[in-house]
């Protein structure tokens, strides 16, 4: 009798274990869910950043090297603009024009250190050849890509300024793109 107890018991045990674990994974069943759409937007602005080289000439010998050739020099821009802003890059006629200087007819000048009397006519261009002047009125186009590009200043100061006094010289001109 004993052993069918046990046996009894044991059966029991395993109905009951079987049982729980039936229970355990049933199927739990849920409402259907609800929803909603997000709309995800961005605006992204026209916007550039400028930097600059400096156009260095060094030198300039009015009777001797430069009496009928000009002194050449490059300097640069680069320009990082939204992809597709469009703009132009000018540059203005510098802190010394000359009185007949203008934005879109700029006559550029350098002035001695020390003698506020004293001038070295330069110019700026935007290509090569030094034929298309770099101005201040229309400038150059532009049209951004995302990444810096790089555009080079073609500077020359006129040949045979004699009257040019011996010492140091400068100008500064402002670049600025207009998108």
């Amino acid at each position: 009798m004993k052993t069918k107890t046990n046996q009894r018991l044991l059966k029991l045990a395993i109905v009951s274990i079987v049982a729980l674990g039936i229970s355990g994974f049933r199927v739990h069943t849920f409402a259907s869910p609800a929803t909603s759409d997000m709309a995800v937007t961005a605006n992204i602005a026209m916007s550039c950043s400028i930097s600059t080289t400096d156009i260095s000439f060094g030198a300039y010998d009015a009777v001797g090297a430069h009496a009928a050739t000009p002194l050449m020099a490059t300097g640069g821009v680069s320009s990082t603009c939204t992809t597709g802003a469009s703009g132009n890059i000018k540059i203005s006629q510098g802190l010394n024009p000359h009185a007949g200087s203008n934005d879109n007819i700029p006559i550029r000048r350098m002035v001695a250190a020390g003698d506020a009397a004293s001038f070295l006519d330069y110019e700026v261009f935007s290509n090569s050849g030094r034929s298309v002047v770099w101005e201040n009125g229309t400038g150059v186009g532009y049209t951004g890509t995302g990444s810096a590009v790089p555009l080079t200043v073609y500077g020359s100061v006129a040949a045979a300024q004699t009257s040019a006094v011996s010492g140091s010289y400068s100008d500064t001109v402002t670049v600025s793109i207009n998108y």
